[in-house]
């Protein structure tokens, strides 16, 4: 009985301010003899509302001032690493790294952005300051180890020896970016209709990193067997997903080639590192890269 007092409360409240607030707009509006206004008055409203309309107060179409790069923005790329002969077959012995590119996403936010025109804005330096997340998925069910001298990885048996089919295998590593861009753009004033292209670098310190696996059995116990099928060691999960936060040996700068391109707000990218994944002697020499495109751009 409250609930429905409550109820029949808030529709009167409503209903009343819906009455003033039309109340309040037929005394604005022009009215002619039937009360309405007339097509010839909305006409003249509408143009004297076009004739106050500017394309230039829209925030991404404001004429430019100045030089402005193309960095601060939401960006997601597709990642992955190869070796150094450009391949994505690492072998029996590595077999751990095989991953699935399709789901292995970057994403990057940089907030941060400053640009330096070098000439009549057209060419111009962009630096700044950017966070990077990256998700390595894997396709089989190995397990990397956190402790190990080097990087190690194990298949995963269940109790009866048989594979594990894990829903979610993967490594996540994030880093601190900083980009040093030489950009040209063909109109330096108007970005909807500039056409630009970027060659340069992005420097990164990695912040942090861990691996994730998710189990169809929770509370089961797993036993991690190598690749003659030995038994390594046995463990049991209380969750569901498990987490494991440590470096896997992974390097802790890198340093990336970079390159961008595109026309008005539509901004392609591509980076391929300099600098291994892993630590020297610490793990096999992969090197990483991402293509993508910039989500949102400011």
């Amino acid at each position: 009985m409250r609930k429905l007092l409550r109820i029949s409360a808030v529709l009167f409240i409503f209903l009343t301010l819906v009455i003033k607030v039309n109340a309040q707009d037929e005394k604005k509006c022009p009215m002619h003899k039937h009360g309405h206004m007339s097509d010839s008055a909305r006409m003249a409203e509408f143009k004297s509302a076009m004739e106050n309309f500017n394309m230039e107060d829209f925030p991404f179409s404001r004429n430019k001032k100045k030089y402005n790069g193309h960095w601060a923005g939401i960006e997601l790329g597709v990642s992955g690493y190869v070796t150094p002969s450009f391949d994505m077959n690492f072998g029996a012995s590595n077999a751990y790294l095989n991953m699935n590119t399709a789901r292995s996403l970057t994403v990057n936010l940089n907030p941060f952005e400053l640009n330096v025109n070098l000439y009549q804005n057209h060419i111009g330096f962009t630096t700044g300051l950017g966070f990077q997340i990256t998700n390595y998925y894997f396709n089989d069910n190995y397990v990397m180890l956190n402790d190990s001298a080097t990087v190690t990885a194990y298949k995963v048996r269940d109790a009866q020896g048989k594979p594990v089919n894990l829903k979610v295998n993967k490594m996540v590593v994030s880093y601190l970016t900083l980009p040093l861009f030489f950009e040209y753009q063909t109109n330096p004033y108007r970005r909807i209709s500039s056409f630009h292209v970027t060659i340069g670098a992005v420097a990164g310190v990695r912040i942090g990193s861990y691996t994730k696996q998710v189990y169809n059995d929770k509370g089961g116990s797993y036993t991690l067997v190598d690749n003659n099928g030995n038994s390594v060691a046995t463990y049991s999960v209380d969750s569901y997903c498990v987490r494991d936060h440590g470096s896997y040996h992974l390097a802790p700068f890198k340093f990336d080639a970079a390159f961008r391109i595109g026309w008005s707000h539509i901004n392609l990218f591509g980076t391929y590192s300099l600098t291994k994944l892993f630590q020297n002697n610490q793990g096999p020499e992969v090197y990483p890269f991402t293509v993508g495109l910039t989500l949102l751009g400011w």
